[in-house]
């Protein structure tokens, strides 16, 4: 009878701390899912973007690099590369880059005065000449 109770206890604990590491992954794994979801906000509304990636997971670092690059990067606009190595001792490499499709934000005009009167009105109106040329920005 004391075995099977030593028996039961043991089931009984060890189911315990099964239950507090799925407790304490499930902990985290959420956390980490509202880092990202912060991470992806921040990077749609910055329109930069940054990621590392593993080199010693990745023995073709530069494969990998140009497959993540290509799905979010715009290649017009300058990025850059960093060899890191992380807390756990892995090498790897962080790009940064302007997110494809991402316009940066114009500077907020609240404190920005609009002219007013006939001057801003002639401006505003003022088409150029039959002669001047015209870039579209």
């Amino acid at each position: 009878m004391i075995k099977s109770l030593s028996v039961v206890l043991s089931l009984v604990l060890s189911l315990s701390g099964m239950a507090g590491v799925l407790f304490l992954t499930g902990c985290a794994s959420s956390a980490y899912k509202a880092r990202q979801e912060q991470r992806e906000k921040v990077a749609s509304s910055a329109g930069l973007y940054c990621e590392w990636i593993n080199g010693d997971k990745h023995s073709d670092i530069d494969v990998e690099l140009n497959l993540q690059m290509g799905k979010r990067c715009d290649s017009v606009k300058p990025f850059t590369l960093t060899p890191y190595k992380n807390t756990s001792d892995e090498n790897g490499i962080v790009y940064c880059c302007a997110l494809t499709g991402a316009e940066p934000k114009a500077p907020s005009s609240s404190g920005i005065k609009k002219a007013s009167g006939p001057a801003a009105q002639k401006a505003a109106t003022a088409t150029p000449a039959a002669d001047e040329v015209v870039e579209d920005k």
